[in-house]
């Protein structure tokens, strides 16, 4: 197990917010990638599930970047902090009309790696600041 391998693996991957697409997916993910969202009550299970959703978000969120502040590797695991931005333009949460706005927040992601492949993967994500950017919650 080679810790700047799966370090690349993560960076790479998680560049389907970004640069990279769906196809990196494809490439990067077990076929029963397991992907853990708080936004959701049960894992997603598989890359076509998977797929589904991320291409939602992204129709949600446009013109996407992510940048990835920090890289922590050990073992089979790494772990990325972020920070996401886009342009809020379609309906989310379920019943809020797009914005417009241009949003940011962050996040930390933990990837299992086994064989040169996520197989699992948690995400959390700081989606207070994005309810406020959007209007849900005042700022304190």
């Amino acid at each position: 197990m080679n810790l700047e391998i799966n370090k690349e693996i993560a960076q790479r991957f998680i560049q389907y917010w970004g640069k990279s697409g769906l196809n990196i997916i494809d490439e990067l993910a077990s076929p029963e990638i397991l992907v853990h969202y708080q936004v959701f009550p049960e894992p997603i299970k598989g890359i076509s599930i998977f797929k589904q959703v991320i291409s939602a978000a992204l129709s949600i969120f446009t013109d996407s970047e992510m940048q990835v502040d920090e890289v922590i590797a050990e073992g089979n695991k790494v772990v990325l902090r972020w920070t996401f931005s886009a342009t809020h333009n379609g309906e989310f949460p379920p019943g809020v009309q797009p914005t417009g706005k241009r949003v940011t927040w962050t996040g930390i992601n933990i990837y299992q790696i086994e064989g040169g492949k996520i197989v699992e993967m948690w995400a959390e994500e700081n989606l207070i600041a994005l309810f406020r950017q959007i209007g849900l919650i005042p700022h304190l």
